[in-house]
């Protein structure tokens, strides 16, 4: 079963997609200065405003642990983020049921790497994509003074 096409299917492949990336980027102020006041919650709604039709459903792809501070989104977007679709892959799952059956009934742990692929996935489907570091932050995507210069 397609995990994917699954989640795009529940939002009735009619959604718009934000991805925030967070974690320890955020925490390093050195090399993204900027991460962590670009991508607070009351950044996220001001740059989302002109971007994002309220009420629409927004599917957001993350690696922040903590998706509560994302909570003031609630407001405006009806927000999705992938641990709403654990039903997918857990142990009644015809993921879990298909994977342990290729691997010689050793289940498949759905780790971060698949979490990461998955969440991905979702992001590119959404109408509207927002990124991180092309429509979120000044920072570049691997750190001070690494953006390429515009064509």
């Amino acid at each position: 079963m397609d995990i994917v096409s699954a989640i795009a299917s529940r939002l009735n492949w009619d959604f718009d997609s934000v991805h925030v990336v967070r974690g320890e980027k955020a925490k390093n102020k050195e090399l993204w200065p900027n991460l962590e006041a670009d991508t607070s919650s009351e950044a996220l709604l001001s740059t989302l405003e002109d971007k994002i039709e309220d009420g629409r459903d927004l599917y957001i792809a993350t690696n922040e642990p903590d998706t509560s501070f994302l909570d003031p989104l609630k407001d405006k977007y009806s927000t999705h983020f992938l641990d709403e679709y654990k039903d997918l892959w857990d142990e009644n799952s015809e993921w879990y049921s298909e994977t342990t059956k290729l691997n010689n009934g050793v289940p498949v742990e759905f780790d971060d790497y698949m979490r990461v692929s998955v969440d991905t996935e979702v992001f590119l489907r959404g109408k509207k994509q927002i990124e991180t570091f092309n429509d979120l932050t000044r920072d570049c995507k691997d750190g001070v003074n690494t953006c390429s210069a515009a064509s």
